[in-house]
């Protein structure tokens, strides 16, 4: 037997012998070379993936043996740019992504140039077939590379085409039908010049040729009775008494110029010899004794203010009452309200009895003294006229002792966007919860039920078990019947949600007492994804029921 060889996989075959029973075609479509993790591997029809595939890219060539009919050729070009590895095992794919050929061949080492030595390295493979013409080649030329051998035959094909049809060409008694000949042109071109000579008679014949022109004797005769026109009514105009009576005369104008200036005469005359010709204008002694009047009173107010015992009782440190809690007015406020109004918290108390919460509870942090108690939370807008939106209060488990934070029959309480019941503040927690609206407390900071928290996210069931870890880590567990399949190791596992971004590790026990000679679990990190993996008892036998305990660990 040979030591390099090609074959059909098994779903080579069937899909081989589908398409020449339809009548279509198999699409070959990618070649992968593979180093067989450092062996040279043999050949199997079973094979659905190379031994360690190390490359896979498109097919450059697929044709028939010009030597022998039944076999083809396939062909793929590596590049200088890829390598750094050997080629033991070589692979074809379909565009389904299936393996439907395999093949070894003798090792090559493939350099990359940074290596010290590069090379373009044309991959060969040849297979036998029932029907070559049930083979089709599925590429994309804008990413395949060509052979030298593959341009140079295309290229004498072409040349030899081209020739063919130049000869045709030069041979053909009429190689242009679709130009016109010079005898025919030339005929054209006589009837036109001839049809040109008999129009040009025919206008030259006429007795009025431009019948829509005017004569020259039209136009002269218009162009005299115009002028006539124009000089009887020019010396009807200059023959006038008045040939503009709309404008003024130049003696009515200078007559109104003289009135206009004695009327101004006499007002002026007028104004300057009144006693008093500004009579709303303030005089100069007025304003001095207002002046005087006003620095006098200054003078006055400001003695009153310098000798008094408090010129400012506004500003005095008195003591003023403080303000109703909530107050929204535009009161005076001491340091006291401004206190217990601020972000600090106005107080700590204890909680040692079950009741609900009233207006001058909030901005105080309580803290559980007794057992099974109940803090309810009432409705925001019950709590008085003041502005309660905003306000906070916080609960905190102390010494032990436990305590529950639940909304009344008609308020909400809502962690993050859901409503729920209640929420139970273990010792050594707490939580902060604010009111957003009339009727809804928010959880804004808690460490209380961390299980609602999205780091801590999780489910616990019988086949779903999951959680979340503040690292980001995803941990799964489980358990699952035993599997007795081997190579290719079919993934029978799924994970109850799938990871981000990778499974990192996953362990494997056989916890069934039934286990045939204490066989252990056992996986295989060549199915390890995302989404699962292969699980078996370390034997692979399926006669012995066992139930295989896996957990998982990912980000």
């Amino acid at each position: 037997m040979s030591t390099y060889f090609a074959i059909l996989t098994e779903v080579g075959e069937a899909k081989l012998a589908n398409a020449i029973a339809l009548g279509q075609t198999l699409k070959l479509k990618n070649l992968a070379v593979g180093d067989g993790n450092g062996n040279l591997p043999m050949p199997v029809r079973t094979q659905k993936a190379l031994v360690r595939e190390v490359r896979r890219a498109g097919l450059n060539q697929l044709t028939i043996d010009p030597t022998n009919t039944s076999q083809i050729i396939v062909e793929q070009v590596l590049p200088e740019d890829v390598g750094g590895w050997w080629i033991r095992e070589i692979g074809i794919y379909d565009e389904a992504g299936d393996l439907c050929a395999v093949a070894n061949c003798p090792p090559s080492y493939k350099p990359l140039m940074a290596e010290g030595s590069g090379r373009t390295q044309v991959v060969r493979i040849v297979l036998i077939v029932a029907s070559t013409a049930a083979i089709e080649l599925k590429i994309d030329p804008s990413v395949i590379l060509a052979t030298r051998k593959y341009v140079d035959d295309q290229d004498i094909t072409v040349r030899a085409y081209s020739d063919a049809q130049l000869a045709k060409h030069l041979a053909a008694a009429d190689p242009h039908p679709l130009l016109a000949k010079l005898s025919y042109v030339d005929q054209q071109d006589g009837k036109v010049a001839i049809y040109a000579d008999q129009q040009l008679a025919k206008h030259q014949a006429a007795a009025d040729p431009h019948p829509l022109l005017a004569k020259v004797a039209y136009v002269d005769q218009q162009d005299r009775n115009v002028t006539a026109d124009a000089a009887q009514r020019l010396a009807g105009h200059m023959a006038a008494a008045d040939p503009h009576p709309l404008l003024a005369k130049v003696a009515y104008v200078d007559q109104q110029d003289t009135s206009a200036r004695a009327y101004g005469d006499q007002q002026l005359a007028k104004h300057q010899a009144a006693a008093d010709p500004h009579p709303l204008l303030a005089k100069v002694a007025y304003v001095d004794q207002q002046d005087t009047s006003a620095r006098a009173y200054g003078d006055q107010q400001l003695a009153k203010h310098q000798a008094a015992a408090d010129p400012h009782p506004q500003y005095s440190m008195k003591e003023v009452a403080t303000l109703p809690k909530f107050d929204a007015s535009k009161k005076l406020a001491n340091a006291e309200f401004v206190q217990q109004e601020l972000g600090n918290l106005s107080g700590i108390s204890a909680f040692p009895n079950s009741r609900a919460l009233v207006a001058a509870d909030f901005g105080k942090a309580f803290y559980f003294s007794n057992g099974s108690v109940l803090a309810t939370l009432p409705r925001p807008d019950s709590l008085g006229t003041g502005q309660i939106i905003g306000r906070k209060v916080t609960f905190f488990g102390f010494n032990k002792i436990d305590g529950t934070v639940v909304p009344a029959a008609n308020a909400f309480l809502r962690y993050d966007v859901a409503n729920i019941t209640s929420i139970l503040v273990k010792f050594g927690q707490s939580v902060s919860l604010v009111a957003i609206a009339a009727d809804t407390w928010q959880v804004i900071d808690s460490t209380a039920e961390l299980w609602r928290n999205a780091d801590f996210a999780g489910e616990l069931g019988v086949l779903r078990n999951w959680r979340r870890l503040p690292n980001g880590d995803i941990e799964q567990w489980g358990t699952i019947s035993g599997s007795a399949s081997m190579a290719p190791f079919t993934p029978n596992l799924t994970f109850p949600i799938a990871f981000p971004n990778a499974c990192r590790s996953i362990s494997v026990q056989c916890m069934n007492e039934l286990s045939s000679a204490g066989f252990s679990g056992r996986t295989t990190d060549k199915t390890l994804s995302r989404t699962g993996a292969w699980v078996s008892n370390s034997n692979g036998v399926t006669a012995v029921p066992d139930v295989l305990s896996w957990r998982a660990i990912g980000n």
